[in-house]
């Protein structure tokens, strides 16, 4: 956090004094393009074919500095012969945006493959990765290594210690607090599932606040995907303990009249999809808005072009991801109890 602050400090500073050079080496090339014909043609006449050549290279010129500048805005943060508004957007949208490449301003472009098809009865399904989709396996792999860690370090002794006791808090609070009251005698069954849920979306979340870094759930489809696993598990977990038939009779109370019921059954079953949908959406709005707000931020100094909102800024910046830090764990809790209490409606449906 405090590398993210000096780093936005020595930018805010040398970025105002690099355009400062640009912009007098333009207006140059300004007053060079406003002088007299005479001075800048030479002997040529307006009608030779010198001249033309020249006014063609001219043209030419002109239009591979658009290209160069269209391009320069098109990836990462460059945001040169932007407006201060332009370029305040331009920085906004990099935090949250999802692209087929890797920029992170001052480091180079790193072009992900985006030839990854498979043809599955004349559809074709792009495998490419893309942006938050690399972040989401280092977020992955940082969680294997870090609970791999964990559980080696506790094997060797039997009163755990360090960072192996720590581990085993958290692992001694899921159980206890979000697996025990929702799925009772069947806790056990779903600890991995629901451990794998908290560690995996905390580190993806905290990922996003590291310099450089890209918080994946705030994709919606990564979240999608999160929430149709917990989906997958309200089914056929809740078929394996009632039964086939027993769990879609189960939606429906005993004892009701047959048209009721048919609607009540309609219900459930709109019960069902929301559920995971919720799940979906109350993750990756909360971990966008947050990525929006320090983005904003950020793009406050480098958009202002100034040292004087660089304090408030930077003050506001370092609140916010101390905010953000909470909210990366809380947005863990909170899917992890809601997907253990849906799956608990389904498994222990009589009550």
């Amino acid at each position: 956090m405090l590398f993210a602050a000096v780093a936005v400090i020595v930018l805010s500073v040398s970025l105002p004094a690099q355009q400062h050079q640009d912009n007098q080496g333009s207006h140059g090339v300004t007053q060079e393009a406003n002088a007299p014909h005479g001075s800048v043609a030479g002997s040529h006449e307006p009608g030779s074919a010198e001249g033309g050549h020249a006014e063609g290279e001219h043209a030419e010129g002109e239009h591979a500095e658009g290209e160069h500048a269209e391009n320069g805005h098109g990836e990462g943060h460059s945001t040169d012969n932007l407006t201060p508004t332009e370029e305040m957007m331009r920085i906004l949208e990099h935090k949250v945006e999802n692209t087929p490449y890797i920029h992170e301003y001052p480091f180079p472009t790193i072009n992900l493959p985006q030839d990854w098809t498979i043809d599955i009865a004349g559809f074709t399904l792009n495998m490419s990765p893309n942006r938050h989709i690399v972040y989401m396996w280092l977020s992955m792999l940082i969680t294997i290594v870090l609970t791999w860690l964990a559980a080696r370090q506790n094997r060797r002794g039997i009163v755990p210690r360090g960072y192996g006791n720590m581990i085993e808090s958290v692992v001694v609070f899921v159980r206890d607090e979000i697996a025990a009251p929702f799925l009772g005698h069947d806790a056990k069954r779903y600890m991995s599932l629901l451990l794998s849920f908290f560690f995996f979306i905390t580190v993806m979340n905290l990922v996003g606040l590291v310099p450089f870094g890209a918080a994946s759930s705030g994709n919606i489809n990564i979240t999608a995907g999160l929430a149709l696993i917990t989906f997958a598990f309200m089914i056929f977990g809740g078929m394996r303990a009632n039964g086939v038939i027993g769990f879609w009779k189960g939606l429906v109370p005993h004892g009701i009249p047959f048209a009721i019921g048919i609607l009540m059954f309609v219900i459930e079953i709109l019960g069902l999809v929301i559920k995971p949908f919720a799940l979906a959406i109350r993750l990756f709005a909360n971990m966008l808005s947050g990525a929006l707000v320090i983005g904003a931020f950020y793009a406050l100094i480098f958009g202002m072009d100034t040292l004087v909102v660089a304090p408030m800024s930077i003050a506001f910046l370092l609140f916010m991801s101390l905010l953000k830090i909470f909210i990366s764990f809380l947005q863990a809790y909170i899917f992890t109890m809601l997907s253990s209490f849906f799956i608990g409606m389904s498994v222990h449906q009589d009550h």
